[in-house]
């Protein structure tokens, strides 16, 4: 049995919890629902998600030590397999834009003014990512030419960034599953290779082609 891949959503109103929480379920993430940064942070003990939608706006959340900006630079240095997609009014704002990517430099941004059929977009593109022959599909890493799956959550994070062109940093154990994906890739024949940058940094390459 494989664990889902999670989605952490950081949202105040309720009704747009449910709803993003909806859209996650519909890309088969499990959603980690939660109204505040104290909340989210909490929960990152625990879980290591690859994607999280974070509202700038906590003015309906219950009081919280931690800010959002707090939850943006935990993820950033603790959890690089986690993709950051910020769903807001203000993401249209270019000094808004600035100050968030100083604290999360890959920050993605989605405006609430363009609706939420517009984050739902965003999730179900990112969640059917390809690169090479690797495909993301139901939430799980598939080689497409064989249909063999690799069942840990890291290979979608390692997919997804690389086809957003993103090296990614691991945690220790969630390292230790890139190195099973790398076995894994070799043993289906894969044309994508793992690569080890050194300090827990890893990213897929598309391999050399022979020269024989």
């Amino acid at each position: 049995m494989r664990a889902p891949a999670q989605a952490l959503i950081l949202e105040d109103d309720p009704e747009q919890l449910d709803r993003i929480a909806a859209a996650m379920r519909e890309v088969h993430l499990e959603p980690i629902r939660t109204v505040s940064p104290d909340r989210a942070l909490r929960l990152l003990r625990y879980n290591h998600p690859v994607l999280a939608v974070l509202d700038l706006d906590m003015s309906m959340a219950p009081e919280s030590t931690a800010t959002v900006e707090d939850l943006l630079r935990h993820l950033f240095e603790l959890h690089g397999g986690c993709f950051v997609l910020v769903y807001s009014v203000m993401a249209d704002e270019i000094r808004e834009r600035k100050r968030i990517e100083a604290v999360h430099p890959f920050a993605m941004f989605v405006s609430k003014h363009d609706g939420l059929e517009a984050l739902v977009d965003r999730i179900r593109r990112m969640m059917g990512v390809r690169f090479g022959d690797l495909h993301v599909r139901r939430g799980l890493t598939v080689h497409e030419p064989t249909g063999q799956v690799f069942l840990h959550s890291v290979g979608v994070s390692l997919v997804l960034g690389a086809a957003l062109g993103q090296e990614v940093v691991l945690q220790d154990t969630e390292a230790k599953a890139a190195r099973r994906m790398r076995a894994w890739l070799e043993r289906v024949g894969s044309g994508v290779r793992l690569v080890d940058l050194g300090r827990r940094c890893y990213a897929l390459h598309l391999a050399e082609p022979s020269t024989g």
